[in-house]
């Protein structure tokens, strides 16, 4: 299987690397590098958790497939949910429910901060195109390994949407304490 780990390294190695250079040129300040830093790790955990380990030997993805472990694709809204939430138990509903939704409030927090022109609407649409691009990959994948280790969810596309939602709305919130203690810029 291949990890997180390896994709993990480049990625903050590329925000580290990248960012550290416009701070150098004093294109940003040391406490936005400190922030595209903080984004670099948080963008490399969303990856990891959604779309790692990821199986690509034959023998594993074999035996997943005799043993009935892969998921199912979910093109109904609200479907997984209702089922969750009718047959699961409460470790899974924290899991899926909980878990989708706090995946995306820190993008929904962070995105407000970096780019200070971003409004709701925007906030909204750039998460959406995130969670869509990682339901996107889920679904590839699963056609390109012949299983469904990962599956293309639809709910998992409208909790996280909610879960930037509410990450917004906590950055307007701080709003006011962030800038009055200079931890962020006016726009």
């Amino acid at each position: 299987m291949i990890t997180s780990l390896f994709p993990s390294i480049i990625i903050i190695s590329f925000f580290v690397l990248f960012f550290g250079m416009k701070c150098l040129k004093n294109s940003i300040s040391k406490l936005y590098y400190f922030y595209w830093i903080i984004f670099g790790v948080y963008i490399s955990g969303l990856i990891g958790i959604t779309l790692f380990p990821f199986p690509y030997q034959d023998y594993l993805i074999q035996t997943m497939i005799e043993d009935n472990l892969g998921s199912t694709h979910n093109f109904i809204p609200l479907g997984e949910i209702r089922e969750i939430i009718e047959f699961g138990y409460m470790p899974i509903v924290l899991k899926q429910l909980v878990g989708n939704i706090l995946l995306f409030v820190p993008l929904g927090f962070s995105l407000p901060i970096l780019f200070t022109k971003l409004n709701l609407k925007s906030t909204i649409l750039i998460c959406f195109l995130v969670s869509l691009t990682i339901e996107c990959i889920q679904l590839v994948s699963s056609i390109f390994i012949r299983y469904n280790y990962r599956a293309f969810d639809v709910d998992d596309l409208l909790l996280n949407v909610l879960g930037s939602i509410i990450g917004f709305f906590v950055f307007k919130l701080a709003f006011k304490f962030l800038n009055n203690n200079e931890l962020i810029k006016s726009s």
